[in-house]
């Protein structure tokens, strides 16, 4: 790769990495470890951007030993919730690609660098545990298996999304394209990758799903069970907002929503 793109104004060629990272000490520096090695031997331009959100734990100090192997650390206060994560570290990506992993590194450098290459015909591409091709290394729980098929038929009937696997933890998109969808996306919590899908394809932008060999943390901060609630109604919440009644929804009703629902 050049170092930096013609057009002025541009994003420079490489590609940013958002981790975002709620109460992760145990587990970040494992990813770290993992992907920052690979990144280095590479040799293209990249940054990692890890967004500590509201931590009660030592998160912020794990990711600072990384500071001066373009690691950079976006501090909050406050919980973002994942979703609004993502889209903070989004929006302060310096390179032409960028994209997030979950902090338990799902998937391996090899496999990043896959997504990112595939960038060069599509705008959007999404790791799937779903398609043919793909493969694990250790299986997910029945009930979240369960889950997940019931979640996509949901993300597939309400949304016509056509994808098999919304909420694998890697995706990764052109930045020019991506930052303007951004600001349509309101809804900051773990059905963010349904939402935040959905604009792009409303955007008429081009995605392609990819197969990935990828990892099951049995450690997950996932609370699937507790989480199902909330998916479901911002789901529903994504659809209704983007139709005719949509639009006639009063917008301090959107705010209440956004506010009860958006970052749990």
């Amino acid at each position: 790769m050049n170092d930096v793109m013609t057009a002025p104004g541009a994003p420079l060629q490489g590609v940013s990495i958002v981790i975002p990272a709620w109460n992760e000490e145990d587990r970040l520096a494992r990813t770290l470890d993992r992907y920052i090695p690979s990144l280095e031997a590479r040799g293209d331009p990249f940054e990692v951007l890890v967004v500590i959100d509201g931590v009660r734990d030592g998160t912020a100090e794990v990711a600072a030993r990384y500071s001066g192997r373009n690691v950079r650390v976006l501090r909050f206060p406050t919980k973002l919730g994942k979703g609004g994560a993502i889209i903070a570290g989004m929006r302060e990506a310096r390179f032409e690609y960028v994209g997030y992993v979950d902090a338990d590194g799902p998937i391996s450098p090899e496999a990043m660098y896959g997504l990112v290459g595939d960038l060069r015909e599509v705008d959007c591409v999404v790791a799937s545990r779903w398609v043919r091709g793909a493969s694990g290394v250790q299986a997910e729980p029945l009930f979240n298996r369960v889950a997940g098929r019931a979640w996509n038929f949901l993300t597939r009937s309400l949304l016509f999304l056509p994808l098999h696997d919304t909420q694998c933890g890697a995706k990764f998109f052109k930045t020019s394209v991506i930052r303007p969808i951004l600001r349509t996306v309101t809804l900051t919590n773990r059905a963010f990758d349904v939402a935040f899908l959905y604009q792009i394809r409303k955007a008429g932008r081009p995605f392609r799903e990819v197969p990935v060999h990828w990892t099951h943390d049995p450690e997950s901060r996932m609370p699937i069970a507790r989480a199902i609630p909330v998916m479901l109604v911002s789901l529903l919440g994504v659809r209704v907002m983007n139709s005719r009644v949509g639009r006639r929804v009063p917008p301090k009703l959107v705010h209440w929503f956004v506010g009860e629902f958006g970052h749990s």
